[in-house]
């Protein structure tokens, strides 16, 4: 991870849109750098979005289900209708033996 792009707006961007680990290195990365700036109320932050990362990061260990992760979402979707979809070709064909009987 490049110096110039971390940054605590970034790092914030990062957890809105669910990606943790990414949000989490990042606070991890300015936390190195709270020395160089001296801001406690910059330092508090950065301590409670770590904080907040492995909060996020523990849960999604022990309930991979509910993973929150941007396009997880997706995955679900698109497994449940795939197999809705092998569903009513099968339901279909049930049909189409049935009625030759």
């Amino acid at each position: 991870m490049s110096q110039e792009f971390i940054t605590l707006e970034l790092a914030r961007i990062y957890e809105s849109q669910g990606y943790f680990q990414d949000a989490f290195d990042m606070y991890q990365a300015l936390s190195t750098q709270i020395g160089q700036k001296d801001d406690p109320e910059r330092e508090l932050e950065i301590d409670a979005g770590i904080k907040r990362m492995e909060s996020a990061l523990e849960e999604r260990v022990l309930d991979p289900l509910a993973d929150t992760s941007p396009g997880k979402g997706i995955d679900l979707l698109m497994e449940q209708w795939l197999i809705l979809l092998m569903l009513q070709k099968r339901v279909n064909l049930m049909k189409q033996v049935k009625s030759r009987l």
